[in-house]
């Protein structure tokens, strides 16, 4: 028999793939693979691999084999077999480590296995984030030439009982100090493993937005404060200077409103603090308006959704059926987006990055940055009719190579959000997912991406800060709503006529005030319309006004009565005096002013008729 030496098999993987690539004839081996990941309590990973490699023709040989990680940070490269330990060499290149084995024997012969443990350390699959700790495994991208993939994820039990597993494993276990999950191929073809320890993570953070008016007249302008949503709670503790109000846009987020004389300048400063959330905070089943729908399926600058190219692609995506659910629909487009395009790291090199848009994303697929994976999601699944949204901000990444961020001088990220029926809003990150070697960020997210602002019925505002410092904080803090009511009505109502009762509601806390009802009540003066109205969301340091109108139904009544403002559980009164109509103080002053016109009036036509009969006689 006529033996073929010196293939050399290679498996290749942005962070570790197990992808076999035609190197001369690696597709006549199918490889089994028995994995253990144990992570220790600083995070390092020790990463055990017994590979079975099997010859399926008696053509070729193995004469060595390379893995390819997207790290720099491993360790510790050892590769043995039966015979002893084999020859390895490490290479770091373009972010990426490539590990060499040289075979130390031959197997020939169909059917022959040469089996071997390849082990390394590595800080990129484990990370603590405050008091929180992740851990992120790749999936197995092309499972074609791989027989059976069996994986073993092992942590210290000082993590705590895991908050968040994807996909759920096949078995769980405890021994002594550590916790074991196992998962098998079937799991790791569609989706990396991905297991949270803790609920939330806070972070404290300083914007700062420089503000400039070179016109000759003054404007008014507003600057984007860090918005509560269903996984962040936000504590607003200082606005320096104080805008004159804080609104909610359309999408929730935070306005903080200045007025800027002509010509002028000023830095404003934000400091808080954010608590995210593993789970939605809201546990109920979601609802989405027509309206609400109809904007957040609209076409934008960079979301061409009616764009030819982007109607062709959803039918290539759906050719085989289109999905019923949002969720469906969704995972599908995700997964293109995540396969086409490719993360392009020569476009951070500038100071400013030109964001491409979906359309042109989609005919340059290899040019990507996070921007163009959100784009091309955003306008694709709007074109399927699912509500979707761009969410900008910070998120916590421990290794640009494999999470990278590209938004505001690399210091920002950007990723898609959409609606789902059942669940509501749900984060994903294709980006992240593209550049961690499959780490699944669309079944289960984290706790490292802190919302900063959102983009719905446009895609290009609000604008969000670069100049933006986070930091996670070492303890947890309180956020409280503070509601003040002040009423602005007369001290006395005359009776008979119509009055008007501003109230203005201001939060003084340092969080939001929910939605919640304003109820105002009297004991006889009238309320003319509704007494009760429904307050939206109010930031802290923002505020909103009512108007109301009074009256009382008799001219000649007399009392006091008490105005009492109820909203958010607490009621605020204010006493008034109800005096007749004929003692308004003004009434003098025109019963005078009728009796002298009529006067006036008399006078003019008693002089008229005088003259009148005198002509008359001078006529006769």
């Amino acid at each position: 028999m006529k033996w073929k030496a010196l293939i050399c098999l290679l498996l290749i993987a942005p962070l570790f793939f197990l992808k076999p690539i035609k190197a001369y004839a690696a597709d006549e081996f199918s490889t089994s693979y028995d994995v253990v990941y144990e992570v220790e309590t600083d995070g390092s990973t020790e990463v055990t691999q017994k590979i079975n490699l099997k010859n399926l023709t008696s053509q070729y040989y193995a004469s060595n084999f390379t893995l390819t990680i997207g790290s720099t940070t491993i360790s510790d490269v050892s590769a043995t077999n039966d015979a002893g330990a084999m020859e390895n060499t490490v290479e770091s290149k373009d972010g990426k480590t490539s590990i060499n084995v040289k075979f130390n024997q031959q197997v020939a012969g169909e059917g022959k296995v040469q089996s071997f443990t390849l082990k390394f350390k590595s800080k990129d699959f484990a990370q603590s984030v405050g008091k929180t700790w992740e851990v992120n495994l790749p999936k197995i991208p092309d499972a074609k030439n791989i027989e059976n993939y069996n994986l073993v994820l092992s942590v210290p039990s000082t993590f705590g009982d895991p908050t968040s597993i994807a996909p759920a494993p096949k078995s769980q276990s405890v021994n002594y100090d550590r916790l074991f999950f196992t998962f098998n191929k079937s799991q790791l073809t569609t989706s990396g493993v991905s297991v949270d320890f803790g609920t939330n993570q806070i972070f404290d953070f300083t914007l700062k937005y420089d503000l400039n008016n070179d016109t000759l007249f003054p404007v008014i302008t507003s600057v984007t404060l860090p918005p509560d949503t269903e996984y962040q709670d936000v504590l607003i503790s200082q606005i320096d200077p104080k805008p004159f109000n804080v609104t909610v846009d359309d999408q929730g987020n935070f306005l903080a409103w200045y007025q800027l004389p002509r010509r002028s300048k000023q830095q404003v400063t934000i400091n808080g603090s954010a608590k995210l959330y593993i789970s939605p905070k809201d546990k109920g089943i979601p609802v989405l308006s027509d309206k609400s729908a109809q904007v957040l399926t609209s076409s934008q600058h960079y979301w061409e959704k009616d764009n030819p190219a982007i109607v062709a692609t959803l039918s290539e995506i759906f050719k085989d059926g289109k999905p019923k659910t949002n969720r469906e629909k969704a995972r599908m487009i995700y997964q293109y987006v995540v396969n086409t395009l490719k993360y392009d790291n020569s476009r951070l090199n500038g100071n400013n990055i030109e964001r491409l848009g979906a359309v042109t994303a989609l005919n340059n697929p290899n040019s990507a940055v996070c921007m163009e994976f959100t784009d091309l999601f955003i306008a694709l699944a709007r074109g399927a009719g699912i509500p979707t949204r761009e969410l900008d901000g910070f998120a916590y990444s421990s290794n640009k190579s494999l999470r990278p961020l590209s938004l505001a001088r690399d210091l920002l990220h950007a990723w898609p959000e959409y609606f789902d029926e059942t669940r509501g809003w749900v984060m994903v990150d294709p980006t992240w997912e593209n550049t961690s070697g499959g780490v699944d960020y669309f079944n289960k997210f984290d706790l490292n991406h802190l919302v900063l602002a959102i983009k719905g019925s446009s895609s290009e505002s609000p604008i969000v800060t670069d100049n933006v410092e986070v930091k996670i904080a070492d303890n947890d803090f309180l956020g409280k709503p503070q509601v003040k009511v002040s009423l602005d009505v007369p001290e006395t109502i005359w009776a008979g006529l119509p009055s008007t009762l501003g109230i203005k509601v201001t939060n003084d806390g340092n969080s939001a005030q929910k939605a919640t009802d304003l109820n105002l009540q009297t004991s006889k003066i009238q309320v003319l319309g509704n007494n009760k109205v429904s307050l939206g969301e109010i930031p802290p340091f923002g505020s909103v006004t009512y108007k109301f109108n009074l009256r009382t139904p008799f001219v000649w009544e007399s009392f006091t009565d008490n105005l009492q403002v109820e909203v958010a559980g607490q009621k605020f009164t204010k006493t008034v005096t109800v005096k007749p109509f004929f003692l308004f103080s003004p009434l003098p002053y025109v019963f005078a002013g009728i009796a002298a016109l009529f006067i006036a009036i008399y006078g003019v036509v008693l002089t008229l008729h005088i003259r009148k009969k005198k002509s008359q006689k001078g006529e006769n």
